[in-house]
């Protein structure tokens, strides 16, 4: 007990003293907490976050230091710039989306034509035709045509000729290939209806091949039935005698070596046409046919094919005679209904359609315009039985356009010439005809209405003075097709953009001239104003992006364009095999193999990086050859290089995207477009990159002033030449026309004069035509690329050089009204092809943006003062640092400039509120009421309760619905042969129902 009371009594003393031990340490702690809140409530948090970035950037930037006088300077500046261009874009800006020329002081309708014919030219035929297309012939009486007597090469005709997809789809009547005509001749295969001959059907005794509707051809023993020859049967009708030239130069061909003997394809073609055939060509001639005789019969199947198709030509010869000119226009309103039905064309309604059916929306304002509707038929009719329209007639809904005729047609010239040349793109090339010298030349036509029309406000060299920009680009939709509407929209948004730079960069170079004039060395206030301009120059970049995505969303909401619409049809030089099609086996279509069509395009990139190699190589030799010293001579010996070096890529760019084999036109332009910008980008730019980025590592090392001074003299220098080329190549252009045509009325003058002093003839219009410079495909793309390449100028180069920002402008503005000029006045009429915006340019001008971000910080780690001798670390986190800020930047752009607008989200919905109530409309249309039978009329009515049973409450008037299907059927009603007693029952249905419940609980 002693022993256990003396163990208590040591464990109390021991839990004392820890007690003690334990309040002591959270006494300790309790001050050691409140002196940490009181630390805690004296910190200054901001300066602890400074000290903790000064930290972390002295550990990633080590020997940074900032001058504040620079910031606060370089800040300055870029607020006041950057606020005068947000007060541009919001208050001076003026768009172009107006469908009337207000602006121009043009009322509706008004027009010139007689005074714009004079200022083209003077001596025109008053009585114009007036065509949608016009194809340009050897005239067959010109003697002096040098290849008129040349042999035709059959692998090169077969080109001109396009394989349609249902070509095949049915080889005989009875599904068989028979030896002859005759039913009991011997089967040499058995097909099924709608299949496909496959490569060629050889045979030893010959072949009697039909198609559908065609009386068929045979085929010689021993010759092989192909695709092109298949399709000469079927298509007999459109392009009979051209089958048969080249069938007579394949036969001459193989004639000369081959030890075979077979008939001539003449007769094969006698006996398609139903008549006899010819003993005389059972041996096949040698004698290959010219191309004069391939000329004429390629004119005589147009000629006769046209009007099957339901088109007018007109036939006439030029004031030479040396050529003809066939004209073909779409006039007849059967076959535009037909092509409108086939081809599912949107037209739009007119205004005074939409004032009709009682929707309020105020007509002054562009996003008012009436919607595109699908063309039917059938809502024309419904609308005018709803009273509607007056007359049932298309036009009556349905815009209508006076180019031609007073009484207006539905569809614009444009939409017409589409038309054309869809149906003659089934039969055949004719850029591969031209190519080959069986045409001269075919062009779409100009109107002369039209040209009128936008002489004034868009094709008059007095609006350079019009620093406005403002283009009528509905109407040169209309007129000229969705894709040089886009060009020229965004050509012209650009012009005002620039301008409102210009301010921005004339007043800092004119302040860096005035302090290098007063002994400031030029060389460090450039390299102090890099900073300020590429944070001015990435917001302005990032501003006009979302200005321009504005605009486009606009006029492709305005103009209801769909992605890849009217772009996605075959081209006509596309080669490839025959196979069934993946949306219908029953039809063929050309295809060609994906890893082949991959090898192409891999082939002709790598050509392209050969040729840019190239370029950096005589690069690099240029600066060897000038030691450094970039003077006058370099730059100019530079622009001549660059230009020289342009003209050899843009003889091969073609070639080289023809052969990548592409099949719808939509690919074939943006690889066209892709080759192209990847070359012209490293001819214009590799210079001044290599001036900027290895020059100073050289054994040249960078010249006196530094090489920032050196690039600046050098930039400007050689945009100003390339500018001068670039104006100076638009106003050749025109002048070469004009010489042209000098010439030939001098010399018609002269021979006029010679026989009995009469008077030179005079030209047609569309005559004119031919003699106008060309405005295809390519001349656009190379117009277009030379703006996109001083917008990388600009973008890549100002924050060097801000004095290039004007030259760049006076590109825009020159190429901008230029062009115009040239299209009205002396350029024949482009294609109208479809897009979807301004299409792959929108993702160049984007990674220019993103270039510029990255060489601008480049600029500014490598020469600017406060990185100097700076280690590589703090070089590249102030690269990272800057990239991060300016994306940073251009996210807030994007909140204060978004790149949607309200007036596109109005439009559309305006749109579909008139859309839905026409359709409505269209579709509630009231009959008349048909005759009614009596008797079944009585006996619903005995069955069915009359319609104020529901008002009144009669509920025992309502029959059941097996009463309802009994009657129907025929069969007598429920209770018809019961006693009286349950006839009583039958006739009170809720009693009835009553009894059988009470009978169902009795059994229960």
């Amino acid at each position: 007990k002693e022993r256990m009371r003396e163990q208590a009594e040591v464990a109390k003393e021991r839990m004392r003293e820890q007690a003690e031990v334990a309040k002591e340490r959270m006494r300790e702690q309790a001050e050691i907490a409140n002196k940490t809140m009181e630390q805690v409530r004296r910190v200054d948090i901001v300066k602890m976050v400074r000290g903790d970035i000064g930290d972390l950037l002295a550990q990633l930037m080590p020997g940074m230091e900032v001058d504040a006088g620079l910031v606060f300077f370089n800040s300055s500046w870029a607020v006041i710039a950057v606020g005068w261009l947000f007060a541009y874009f919001k208050f001076i800006y003026k768009h172009d989306r107006s469908e009337d020329l207000t602006h121009w002081g043009i009322a509706l309708g008004e027009q010139d034509t007689e005074g714009l014919l004079k200022v083209v030219h003077e001596g025109i035929v008053e009585n114009d035709v007036k065509p949608d297309l016009v194809i340009v012939f050897h005239h067959p009486n010109f003697r002096d045509h040098a290849d008129r007597e040349a042999e035709v090469d059959v692998g090169q005709l077969k080109r001109i000729l396009v394989v349609e997809a249902d070509a095949f789809r049915v080889i005989s009547d009875e599904g068989v290939v028979r030896t002859g005509p005759d039913p009991e001749s011997e089967q040499l295969s058995t097909k099924e209806k709608g299949k496909v001959i496959h490569g060629h059907l050889m045979t030893e005794k010959g072949a009697w091949v039909r198609l559908e509707g065609e009386p068929g051809f045979m085929v010689a023993p021993g010759r092989g039935v192909s695709a092109l020859e298949l399709i000469g049967a079927h298509h007999f009708q459109n392009l009979d005698r051209f089958q048969t030239v080249i069938r007579d130069a394949s036969d001459a061909q193989q004639h000369r070596g081959s030890f075979h003997h077979f008939l001539s394809a003449g007769n094969s073609m006698r006996q398609a046409l139903g008549g006899s055939q010819d003993d005389s060509l059972e041996s096949p001639s040698s004698r290959v046919p010219t191309l004069q005789e391939a000329r004429v019969a390629l004119l005589q199947d147009i000629y006769a094919a046209l009007p099957r198709w339901g088109c007018d030509v007109t036939c006439f010869a030029s004031v030479d005679y040396d050529e003809i000119f066939v004209c073909i226009s779409l006039e007849s309103d059967v076959a535009i209904e037909s092509y409108l039905l086939k081809s599912s064309t949107m037209l739009q309604m007119k205004k005074d359609v939409v004032s009709k059916l009682g929707i309020d929306q105020p007509p002054e304002e562009a996003t008012s315009s009436p919607p595109y509707l699908r063309y039917d038929p059938r809502v024309v009719r419904n609308l005018y039985k709803s009273g509607l329209l007056e007359k049932d007639c298309p036009r009556q809904l349905f815009k209508t356009h006076h180019g031609r005729d007073a009484k207006g047609n539905i569809v614009c010239g444009s939409e017409r010439f589409r038309m054309i040349f869809k149906q003659l793109g089934t039969q055949m090339d004719l850029d591969v005809a031209k190519k080959l010298g069986l045409i001269i030349d075919w062009y779409p036509a100009h109107s002369t209405a039209w040209l009128a029309r936008l002489h004034k406000p868009w094709g008059d060299l007095k609006l350079l003075l019009d620093l406005s920009f403002v283009q009528p680009i509905p109407m040169i939709r209309e007129y000229l097709g969705p894709r040089v509407a886009f060009i020229f929209a965004w050509n012209g948004f650009y012009c005002k953009a620039l301008l409102a730079l210009t301010f921005v960069a004339l007043p800092i170079e004119a302040a860096v001239n005035v302090l290098t004039m007063c002994g400031l060395p030029g060389p460090t206030i450039h390299k102090r104003t890099v900073l300020a301009f590429s944070v001015v120059i990435t917001i302005w970049a990032r501003l006009t992006v979302n200005a321009w995505n504005r605009e486009q969303e606009y006029f492709v909401n305005l103009w209801e364009l769909e992605l890849g619409d009217g772009s996605q049809s075959t081209r006509p030089s596309f080669q490839g095999f025959m196979r069934a099609s993946k949306a219908d086996s029953n039809i063929t279509e050309k295809a060609y193999p994906t890893g082949m069509a991959t090898l192409r395009r891999v082939a002709s990139t790598s050509i392209t990086l050969v040729f840019c190699c190239v370029v950096c190589t005589c690069i690099v030799i240029w600066t060897n050859i000038f030691e450094g010293d970039l003077n006058l001579t370099a730059s100019i010996c530079l622009s001549v290089m660059v230009a020289v070096f342009g003209l050899v890529f843009n003889a091969f760019v073609p070639i080289l995207t023809e052969w990548e084999n592409h099949k719808v036109q939509s690919t074939f332009y943006d690889s066209y477009v892709f080759k192209k910008f990847i070359f012209e980008a490293v001819n214009r730019y590799s210079a001044f990159f290599y001036l900027a980025v290895k020059q100073r590592y050289t054994a040249m090392a960078c010249p006196s002033g530094g090489c920032m001074a050196a690039l600046h003299k050098q930039l400007w220098m050689t945009l100003l030449i390339l500018s001068c080329i670039r104006i100076f190549e638009i106003i050749l252009a025109g002048v070469m026309v004009r010489v042209k045509l000098w010439l030939e009325d001098r010399t018609m003058k002269k021979e006029a004069e010679e026989v009995e002093h009469q008077e030179a003839p005079k030209r047609s219009f569309a005559e004119l035509q031919s003699k106008f410079a060309e405005s295809r495909m390519q001349e656009q793309i190379e117009s277009t690329m030379q703006l996109v390449l001083a917008l990388g100028f600009v973008l890549l180069f100002s924050a060097i050089a801000p004095i290039i920002v004007p030259f760049s402008l006076v590109v825009f503005v020159v190429q901008l009204r230029g062009s115009a000029y040239l299209l009205v006045n002396l350029s024949k009429r482009p294609l109208p092809r479809h897009q979807y915006g301004i299409g792959i340019w929108g993702g160049i001008v984007a990674f220019l943006v993103e270039l510029s971000i990255f060489f601008s910080g480049f600029l500014i780690v490598t020469y600017g003062d406060e990185f100097r001798g700076k280690q590589l670390i703090t070089k590249l986190t102030g690269l990272i640092l800057y990239i991060v800020a300016m994306n940073c930047i251009m996210r807030g752009v994007d909140l204060v400039y978004p790149p949607t607008m309200e007036e596109t989200q109005v439009l559309k919905a305006r749109r579909d509120r008139v859309r839905k109530v026409v359709l409505e409309r269209a579709a509630h249309v009231v009959h008349a009421p048909k005759a009614r039978d009596q008797s079944t009329d009585d006996h619903k009515e005995a069955l069915i309760a009359p319609s104020n049973v529901i008002a009144r409450g009669d509920w025992d008037a309502i029959r059941h619905l097996d009463d309802l299907c009994a009657s129907r059927c025929g069969k007598p009603l429920r209770g018809a042969e019961l006693p009286e007693a349950d006839l009583a029952v039958q006739e009170d249905p809720p009693k009835r129902r009553q009894e059988q419940k009470r009978g169902r609980s009795a059994v229960v």
